[in-house]
């Protein structure tokens, strides 16, 4: 008993400080879920406790997927967790970021429109290339143990993989905008933070506007996302198959080892 509400608090506490989550609470058209405790999203692992850190190894995490920009690593690295590899694939330049998230105010002023960064996060050919990186690692069907993708914010850049990864699987647009949203309920507490901060230290309303703008995950900028994909690549499927190298097939022996019945 007392194990089980150790687990329920350190799951609790990944949750609202590093927005962590089990992609498995989904369920595909065709009635299957995925794998539980194999497959999660989150922000970065910067500082971990030894608690969460055994947290961790209980869950069976052998893979971590970094999407940050060297600089951000360099910056504040991931706590490194023994027995798990760990790739670092930064899927956006940092001159394509203009924001991180960690550098305080001083990185607000001048936030990106994310409608635009969204696209670039999708279609650049530097980022198309390290796209098909984090999913080669993520269908790899002899990877063991569990994986998790992340950024600064678990937000954005792992809001786009997840995304890119539920639609490949077959997931409903609905539930995959659900699942991207979920991060709002850690953002936008921060967002409104740093709204009220700009606002009372800079005093510049419209930049403390823009900024909480920015800490959102709005579903408009998903669908720049997805927009993008089809002007350049045709359409979202030709994208997952050409240009992340999942094949029909390859997805198909993915969902036949992966998922399960509701």
């Amino acid at each position: 008993m007392l194990e089980w509400i150790i687990m329920k608090r350190h799951e609790r506490h990944l949750t609202k400080k590093r927005n962590f989550r089990d992609l498995n609470y989904l369920t595909l058209p065709s009635g299957e879920k995925l794998v539980p405790g194999v497959f999660f999203r989150g922000a970065r692992l910067k500082k971990l406790s030894k608690g969460v850190i055994r947290h961790f190894q209980s869950l069976g995490l052998k893979t971590v997927i970094d999407l940050r920009t060297p600089a951000e690593i360099s910056k504040k690295p991931d706590t490194k967790i023994e027995g798990v590899t760990y790739y670092e694939f930064p899927i956006v330049k940092a001159e394509m970021m203009g924001i991180t998230h960690e550098k305080g105010l001083k990185g607000f002023k001048e936030p990106p429109d994310m409608t635009l960064l969204y696209p670039l996060i999708v279609t650049t050919e530097e980022s198309v290339a390290a796209l098909k990186k984090v999913f080669a690692v993520i269908f790899d069907l002899d990877r063991e143990g569990a994986v998790l993708w992340h950024c600064t914010e678990g937000k954005d850049r792992a809001g786009v993989v997840s995304a890119l990864f539920l639609y490949a699987l077959g997931f409903k647009l609905d539930d995959i905008y659900e699942d991207y949203e979920k991060s709002n309920a850690r953002s936008e507490k921060k967002g409104k933070l740093y709204r009220f901060l700009i606002r009372l230290l800079m005093r510049d309303k419209p930049l403390a506007e823009a900024v909480y703008k920015v800490m959102l995950a709005k579903r408009e900028y998903l669908r720049c996302a997805f927009k993008a994909i089809e002007g350049k690549f045709g359409s979202l499927d030709s994208y997952v198959e050409n240009q992340l190298g999942l094949a029909p097939e390859k997805i198909l022996a993915f969902k036949r080892k992966f998922t399960i019945p509701a």
